[in-house]
This record gives C-alpha cells, structure tokens and sequence, in this order.
C-alpha cells in the first residue's frame, strides 16, 4: 500500500506537470496566432496604401500622458476605390484607423467611417477629428484581437489604463528633407537610389509592436499570473514623389 500511494503521488504530480505545460503551450499557440492575424491584416492595408507628396500613406498619432508618449493609432490612406482627391490630403472615410479600442484598452480594433470630411493638416484638429471617430457609435469597430497587454500610466497601477502596442513610421526621404531646397534633388536619399530628373522613389515604412497576453483573463480579484508575449512586424509602401511638388 505505501508503494501505491507513492506511485499514485508521482502520478499526481505528473499529470499536474502536463496539465500545466498543456494550458501553457496552449496559451502561446492562442497569441501567436492573434499575432499572425493581426499583424498580417495591418501589413496588408498598409502595403496597399495610397500615398501623395501631401499624405505619405501611413501616419502615426501619439498622446501625451505626463512624461509618456504612446504611439498607438495608426492611420492609413485605404480608399475603396479611387480617392476623391490624389493629389491632396484623404477624407476621414478614405481612412483605416487602428488602435485599442477607447472604451476597452484590452482590444485592439480596427475602426474605419462614414464621415467625407478631410482630414485636417493641422496636428492638434486632426488629433481631434480621430479622437471623435474613435469614441463615435456609428464608427465602422471590428475586434482583432481581446489579448492586448494593459499597462497603468502612473506605474501605480491607480492610473488610466493604456494597450500595449506601438507603431512607429519613417519616411525616405524624410518629410524635413524633402522641404530643404537647400539639398538637391539628386543628392536626397532616395529608396535603393532609384531618381530621375523629375521624379524619385520614396518610401514609407512602418513598424509594428503588439504585447498579447496567454490565456483567458482570471477572475475578478484574482491575481493575473498570465505571461505577456510581444510580436513585432512592419510593412512599406513605396510610391513616386514629383521634382514639381517640392516646396
């Protein structure tokens, strides 16, 4: 009888090993796999952006909260169809916004809309204009992932909560070289130096942060023990930028 009850103790440990390494790896597998989706959705739009010397196709919005800075909204120029106006800037229903959702920072959503009006070149009115389609009921939401990581602002763990993803663009040429006649058209650094006398390369390029957490959410009151697992991506979108255009 001693022998069993050991050999059924060892069992028992054993089975709660392989139960626990079964949620694990069956929590990973669930992240990964929002990863994937989510990731490749984003590329695919912005790959598929249309871009002009006023709009480079993919813009990032940041908000300031205290000393930190969160780069998480990420609009792109995803006309269905022909944009109304090519060679000027995009109409708020030409976009295709992703961030968390305003009301659940655990979600990341994807948020597009019915409203014409362009899109304001000043910072502070587009700021504005996104914030409204954001918190808006007839805003176009689609979910694409509920496992966003959530981080206080404070570190206190009191404080606005805010999703873990980060987007970050960079522009070649960048849009202060562009703007400096002082640089000559030849001498700007143009994608794989690809430039003729009146027209030139550029490239915008994106890069993608996304934090996904393992498992289902605990309890109320329970302590969350899931693991935050980051994912990372990035897309670009070239088009042609025209000597006729610079300032």
């Amino acid at each position: 009888m001693t022998i069993m009850v050991m050999v059924i103790g060892a069992l028992g440990g054993i089975t709660k090993a392989v139960q626990l390494s079964f949620e694990y790896n069956q929590g990973h597998g669930d992240a990964t796999q929002h990863a994937r989706v989510v990731l490749e959705r984003i590329c695919r739009t912005a790959r598929d952006a249309t871009a002009n010397e006023t709009f480079p196709g993919l813009v990032v919005l940041a908000e300031e909260a205290g000393s930190w800075r969160f780069p998480d909204t990420l609009l792109v120029w995803h006309p269905d169809g022909d944009p109304v106006s090519p060679d000027g800037s995009p109409r708020l229903d030409e976009l295709v916004i992703y961030c968390p959702n305003a009301n659940a920072p655990g979600t990341l959503v994807e948020i597009t809309t019915s409203d014409t009006a362009e899109l304001s070149e000043d910072e502070a009115t587009r700021a504005a204009q996104i914030e409204a389609i954001k918190r808006s009921n007839t805003s176009d939401v689609t979910t694409l992932t509920s496992l966003l990581r959530t981080g206080a602002v404070d570190d206190g763990g009191g404080g606005e909560l805010r999703g873990a993803v980060r987007f970050e663009t960079l522009l070649r040429p960048s849009e202060a070289g562009w703007k400096d006649t002082s640089i000559a058209w030849e001498d700007l650094p143009w994608v794989q130096g690809i430039y003729g006398s009146g027209t030139g390369l550029r490239q915008a390029w994106v890069r993608i942060e996304i934090q996904l957490m393992t498992g289902d959410p605990p309890a109320a009151g329970a302590v969350d023990r899931r693991q935050a697992i980051p994912f990372f991506g990035s897309a670009a979108l070239y088009y042609t930028m025209r000597a006729e255009q610079r300032p």
